[in-house]
Order: structure tokens, then C-alpha cells, then sequence
């Protein structure tokens, strides 16, 4: 019975990085030099998160991979970006539960909390140019 008990203890205290860091993220989005664009951001499972306005901030699911990230504006071209998916350092809290180790590391793994992103990312929006009239090639002479 008290190894019972202690495999649910275990079980409980199990998932140190789902109970310091959560599955859920902020991500802000800058775009220098066009400020006011607005930006969706996807994820692997098709999750879509809507930024109406840079510099603007998401909340986002952790653990589905990479987020990609488009922004546009009037008068520029379309930006990407890519926010990479890295390991949590919360996560190593886990080694800390000797053998509960691979249960934590389980829960952690399945809420997302085992990942991390970058806080930030910039993407860069090149500005189009738009012809003036005065500056026509056209000859309308002819």
C-alpha cells in the first residue's frame, strides 16, 4: 500500500516545468520600420493567433512546433517569420524527481510546457514603392 501511496505522490509532484512555466505562452511581434501591421501566427495543428497591430502581443500553446508568422501592411511587401520551439529550462526540474523523472517529463512533453519560445520576433516588411504620375515612363504623346 505505501508504495501505491508513494507511486500517486510521485504522480502529483511529477511535471515540474507544467507547474513553474504552464502550456501557454506571450510572443510579441515587431516590425521595425512598419509599425501598425497586423500579423497571424500558425502553429503545426492549424491554431491560428491574431495580432491586430505591431508591436503586438500573442498568447500562444506551447509543444506543436515552430510558429510561423505573417504580417502585412498597405505600401509593404508581406512578411515572414518563424518562431523556433526550444526545451524549457524548467523542464529539467524533472531530473530532480529521480525515478517520477520520465513521469514528469511526460506530463511536461503533453501540456506543452516542456518547450519554450522566443519571447520576440521581428520580421522585416520591405516598403513598396509606389509610382508617382509626374514619374510615368509612359508616353502619351504618341
Amino acid at each position: 500500500m505505501k508504495v501505491l501511496y508513494s507511486i500517486i505522490l510521485l504522480s502529483l509532484l511529477s511535471g515540474c516545468a507544467s507547474v513553474v512555466s504552464g502550456g501557454r505562452q506571450t510572443v510579441t511581434v515587431l516590425t521595425p520600420d512598419a509599425d501598425g501591421a497586423s500579423c497571424s501566427l500558425s502553429d503545426s495543428k492549424g491554431r491560428v493567433w491574431y495580432i491586430e497591430e505591431t508591436p503586438g502581443t500573442a498568447l500562444v500553446k506551447k509543444g506543436d512546433g515552430p510558429i510561423s508568422v505573417i504580417c502585412a501592411k498597405d505600401g509593404f511587401a508581406k512578411g515572414n517569420g518563424m518562431i523556433q520551439e526550444k526545451i524549457a529550462g524548467s523542464n529539467y526540474g524533472n531530473l530532480a524527481l529521480g525515478p517520477a523523472a520520465p513521469i514528469g517529463y511526460l506530463v511536461d512533453s503533453m501540456s506543452g510546457s516542456a518547450q519554450k519560445y522566443e519571447s520576440r520576433v521581428e520580421v522585416y516588411m520591405e516598403e513598396l514603392e509606389v509610382p508617382k504620375p509626374w514619374e510615368s515612363s509612359h508616353d502619351y504623346n504618341d
